[in-house]
């Protein structure tokens, strides 16, 4: 079971300790652009929650007498790396055994490389790692990739645009405040079909295979335009899928590589692609909604 920041210490306000890490870090984009979300950095969020998890598993966290550390991954304008520091909580009780109700740690604050709270570490924790082999980041031209299009439509078809058979309006967000629209998305991808066998519209199906094979063709010649993504444990390349405006995508495609080919495992808000990607790094496709320069966030 995967052990997150706020199992492994008490953790107040964190609406507000988000609000003054994004403050900290380089601009950024933190905020979904279409979708609702449950806090006001949806995307820091994730990846703050996500980094954690990775830096637990890879005994990342650097204990030091009192206090303890984890490198959130993140960097200053400055280009100082920026650290989670903990403290011995005050209602930590050392005679009881440490469970949920008896938490050892508590969040203090965010530091600075550079900050005197990191001066009782003699070495500060590295980055956490996600791959092993940098190819697994680029889009393989010479692969094929193998589609079941009916199984991601009839799973999914409430992310089509509505002239298709969906719930997404003209501006991008659903119509319906769908409950997968607004929530985490850590259990959408791969999903079994439940057994209803929604009828599946004709024009989102064509929609799909069009925008599916005008992806990898574009892919095929700039191996740019794949950007990957961490999902339980793997890598995965995210394509665009333009079904109304060649200028905007309305979803991702994610391709899973399974030795010599790949497969076309589901299609996600781009909303979500983008969270997805931003654990391994910043993401700068532009059909992704990436950053734009001097602008800390977007309202």
């Amino acid at each position: 079971m995967a052990t997150r920041i706020f199992d492994f210490a008490r953790v107040a306000d964190w609406d507000d300790r988000l609000a003054t890490l994004a403050s900290m870090a380089e601009p950024e984009r933190w905020k979904n652009l279409h979708l609702l979300a449950k806090n006001q950095h949806p995307v820091l969020d994730r990846y703050l929650t996500h980094t954690f998890i990775r830096a637990y598993d890879q005994q990342k966290i650097v204990i030091a007498d009192q206090v303890a550390c984890f490198n959130t991954g993140l960097l200053t304008p400055g280009q100082e790396e920026i650290f989670g520091v903990f403290t011995v909580s005050d209602t930590y009780d050392r005679a009881q055994p440490i469970s949920p109700a008896n938490k050892k740690w508590w969040l203090k604050s965010w530091a600075r490389s550079g900050d005197r709270v990191l001066t009782d570490f003699m070495e500060l924790p590295n980055l956490t790692e996600y791959w092993n082999d940098p190819k697994d980041l680029i889009f393989d031209p010479k692969l094929q990739v193998q589609l079941n299009l009916d199984h991601i439509i009839r799973d999914n078809l409430n992310r089509f645009p509505e002239e298709l058979g969906g719930k997404v309006g003209k501006d991008g967000k659903p119509t319906d405040l769908a409950e997968d629209a607004a929530g985490d998305d850590d259990d959408d991808n791969n999903v079994e079909d439940n057994g209803q066998q929604r009828q599946i519209p004709v024009a989102a199906r064509n929609a799909l295979e069009g925008a599916v094979k005008q992806s990898i063709r574009l892919a095929q010649r700039s191996y740019r335009l794949a950007v990957p993504q961490f999902y339980r444990g793997k890598i995965q390349l995210l394509l665009p899928l333009y079904l109304r405006d060649s200028s905007q995508p309305d979803l991702a495609l994610t391709l899973e590589r399974h030795g010599g080919w790949y497969r076309a495992a589901t299609i996600l808000y781009t909303d979500w692609a983008y969270s997805h990607a931003r654990l391994l790094a910043r993401p700068n496709s532009e059909w992704l909604g990436g950053f734009r320069t001097g602008v800390r966030d977007v309202d």
